[in-house]
């Protein structure tokens, strides 16, 4: 499908297959060097145009932004520059009582000075982007695209997006709504693409088909029960059930892909999943190696291209 769409060059618009063909991106901090990879191989095979929206939580919603800008390639650069990662994160700042992921500097700073994102295409953009986020009062994922108006709007929808609990500040207040990052909700957005009528999700990952789900880790769960049901009651409930989601997300994207292209299932929705393949590194969320952030996105920028493009033709 991908290949037809590439071939006749149609537009979200003008489709003629009838199908709602999303992509779908997984965050994680600098682990989403793998799902930016995965971006910059779409974005080599000419792929960029040919979906009909693109939804992404944390970190994979910002590599979604570079897709639809057309900037994968110089973005996904910014991964290995030297000193940038280091000054996005940087652990010590936390003893200090500030943000250990300064998310503020990345978007604000990073995406205007030093690799500017042209951001006004993307809120232009014919494939539209919906960065999710978690709403603290109720523990629901929020699809922010229909908050995005013009530059700032969809910065700050970016910034809510990636706005790591605990490590990058305060929530973020969007419309009456205060907003923590995507993954304590939905790390993996293809709830709200099938919520909103996708047919066909490609899911990019950034953990290995052998990595466990985790859970939340005891100092998040301490913090959150500190604060209790009266100022986060959203974080309280979601995160009791955050193992159990995500082994369940983990089982049904194995499935669903493994039955993806057989024949005889003809029914949507469908789902396929590109993981980083097995020997690939460990990435902590909080890693600054430049050599292992490059290898990150070049590693999967190959997994993708193995398994899209025998596909094209």
């Amino acid at each position: 499908m991908l290949a037809a769409r590439r071939a006749e060059g149609s537009g979200p618009h003008d489709r003629s297959d009838g199908h709602r063909v999303v992509l779908a991106i997984e965050g994680g901090g600098s682990r989403a060097t793998y799902s930016s990879g995965m971006v910059l191989g779409l974005e080599r095979l000419g792929l960029a145009g040919c979906f009909d929206a693109v939804y992404g939580a944390s970190a994979g919603a910002l590599a979604g932004s570079w897709l639809i800008a057309k900037q994968a390639e110089e973005c996904c650069a910014g991964w290995w520059r030297p000193g940038l990662m280091e000054r996005v994160t940087k652990p010590t700042r936390g003893l200090r009582g500030r943000p250990v992921v300064d998310v503020e500097y990345l978007i604000h700073t990073v995406g205007e000075k030093v690799i500017p994102v042209r951001w006004s295409d993307i809120v232009s953009s014919e494939v539209p982007l919906h960065p999710v986020a978690t709403d603290v009062d109720t523990g629901e994922a929020v699809d922010l695209h229909d908050t995005i108006h013009d530059d700032e709007s969809l910065k700050r929808a970016l910034q809510a997006s990636a706005n790591v609990p605990l490590l990058a500040g305060l929530p973020i207040e969007i419309e009456g709504r205060r907003l923590v990052d995507a993954a304590v909700a939905e790390p993996l957005p293809f709830h709200t693409a099938l919520d909103q009528g996708a047919t066909h999700v490609l899911m990019l990952r950034t953990r290995r088909a052998d990595q466990e789900a985790i859970d939340a880790t005891r100092l998040e769960k301490a913090l959150v029960a500190r604060l209790g049901e009266a100022r986060v009651p959203g974080l309280v409930h979601v995160l009791g059930r955050r193992l159990e989601n995500r082994r369940a997300d983990d089982e049904w994207l194995a499935k669903a892909s493994a039955i993806t292209g057989d024949e005889g299932v003809d029914e949507p929705p469908h789902l396929l999943e590109v993981r980083p393949p097995e020997g690939a590194d460990t990435i902590n969320p909080l890693e600054t190696d430049p050599d292992t952030l490059r290898r990150g996105v070049e590693t999967g920028c190959d997994a993708l291209r193995a398994l899209v493009e025998p596909a094209l033709g």
